[in-house]
């Protein structure tokens, strides 16, 4: 009996391993991607939360145009454009071999229709300021389109590419909270509250078939919990681990890569200037001199981020370094609030969303704070609480955030935007950079509105967000930088 027990143990061992040896098995087991943050829905267009583009953007969701791994923009629903000579008439070329998950064919009407939809107010697309320099959008035969502007906007390529701007269908709409239905390579499959999100991909696809067929993204806001989960190898790509301490271990592991890159999403300790205390120039600018920023970075256990001086990207041609416009001086800082006449103990409340890099950021924030007078409360929320509270009803004093879409220093243009920041002076300039259509003068105009508001000390400008992903080492094409908030799993693929 033990004889015939070793053999069929002998048996039942090789064809196992066989099993294992067949190539191109990982391909046929659902990806596992983890991000921390549960999406309030499913709907690009209809919320600013980013781990709604981080999961369906370019995977389930398509727009005109995309921004690819370089940060710059290409073709996708439009095959290529042109602008006139003044600037104000934009012509898209369209695919016409594309259909919806659902099966309906993509058009110049479905694409006209996902414009007009972005630019109705009742809409509430988090983003339809981008685009209010459209004046008419025309259907031009099948497939072409014809946008027409009120004033030129030299952007307008780049933010069709945005999460905000992806083409829905007029028969999915209402049920694209819960039921997303794009043009992508992947098409939705379910959505199970602390399950996950399941995508497949979609047979029918205009572009060459994905490696990756089928991808689970979950989300686990314990830190402790996900960290098992990485140390267990249950997961396969975890792209933003920047602010994880399990990642050193990890590292010396075999079967783990550790990939540094940056994304766009500048952090900043935003303020409320609603408040009266933040319409005082003193106050705000004695508050960039209180935060220790290089301090600040030891929460980054093996990256060193850049530290920022204003809202842009230090990898945009453009950029400008204010990053020591305010250097940390807590003597200046108290010196200046004695100026603005603040008394100490004045209370301030830094309200926290549950993103690891503002949990452990906002420790060091309040002892910086209270070191020049401050009495912090901590109020720590749920991501769906903070956009309540901070992003839409704008009920706090300050927040710690990273601001992940590119290039968008246009939100102090706005005056119903979260940060009650009000400037005519910024207004004029943004308008003359859209306007502009010579390259080196726009940016020359970027630069003079990052100065603005580093003069302004609008806010405590941070650093750049970097973006440290944690990827199985069979696991190829992952992005290294993140110019925007997604997981393009139509680029990925098991070595």
């Amino acid at each position: 009996m033990g004889d015939a027990f070793s053999r069929r143990l002998a048996v039942v061992l090789l064809a196992s391993l066989s099993f294992l040896a067949i190539p191109g098995l990982a391909s046929q087991t659902p990806l596992r991607v983890e991000l921390q943050l549960e999406p309030p829905h499913l709907d690009p267009t209809l919320t600013a939360a980013s781990t709604v583009a981080e999961a369906l953007h370019l995977n389930v969701f398509q727009g005109l145009t995309r921004i690819d791994r370089h940060g710059e923009v290409q073709a996708a629903l439009a095959t290529r454009w042109e602008v006139s000579e003044d600037g104000l008439v934009y012509r898209f070329a369209l695919r016409s071999d594309v259909r919806f998950h659902h099966g309906r064919t993509f058009d110049s009407a479905v694409a006209a229709y996902s414009l007009r939809r972005l630019l109705e107010v009742e809409n509430a697309n988090p983003q339809r300021h981008l685009f209010q320099a459209i004046r008419h959008v025309e259907e031009v035969g099948t497939h072409e389109l014809r946008i027409e502007l009120a004033q030129p906007d030299a952007l307008l390529p780049f933010r069709l590419a945005l999460s905000a701007a992806v083409i829905v269908h007029p028969d999915t709409v209402h049920t694209n909270r819960s039921h997303p239905v794009g043009t992508g390579p992947y098409r939705f499959v379910d959505w199970e509250r602390n399950e996950g999100i399941r995508l497949r991909a979609f047979e029918a696809y205009w572009g060459e078939p994905p490696a990756i067929r089928e991808a689970l993204f979950t989300f686990t806001p314990n830190r402790v919990e996900l960290e098992n989960l990485l140390s267990e190898g249950a997961i396969d790509l975890y792209p933003d681990a920047s602010s994880l301490t399990a990642h050193m271990p990890l590292m010396q592991r075999a079967d783990y890569v550790i990939q540094d890159g940056l994304s766009e999403g500048e952090v900043l300790l935003a303020m409320n200037h609603g408040r009266t205390l933040f319409q005082d120039l003193r106050v705000r600018r004695a508050l960039s001199h209180a935060i220790d920023r290089e301090a600040l970075l030891t929460i980054y256990p093996s990256i060193d981020p850049p530290l920022i001086g204003s809202h842009f990207s230090p990898r945009h041609p453009a950029y400008v370094d204010l990053s020591q416009r305010y250097p940390y001086d807590p003597e200046r800082a108290r010196k200046l609030l004695a100026e603005a006449g603040f008394s100490g103990g004045t209370p301030i409340a830094l309200t926290v969303p549950p993103t690891q890099y503002a949990e452990r950021s906002s420790l060091y924030i309040a002892s910086d704070l209270e070191a020049v007078g401050f009495e912090v409360e901590l109020q720590r929320v749920s991501w769906g609480e903070w956009l309540r509270q901070v992003f839409t009803e704008r009920d706090y004093d300050m927040t710690v955030i990273a601001h992940v879409e590119p290039m968008d220093i246009d939100i102090y243009a706005r005056d119903d935007y979260y940060f009650n920041y009000h400037s005519e002076t910024f207004r004029e300039l943004w308008s003359r950079i859209e306007a502009q259509q010579d390259p080196a003068e726009r940016h020359r105009l970027l630069a003079e509105a990052q100065r603005h508001l580093a003069e302004e000390a609008v806010h405590v400008f941070l650093f750049l967000k970097p973006q440290q992903a944690i990827r199985k080492s069979n696991l190829q094409g992952v992005w290294d930088d993140a110019p925007i908030p997604a997981v393009v799993l139509e680029e990925l693929y098991w070595e």
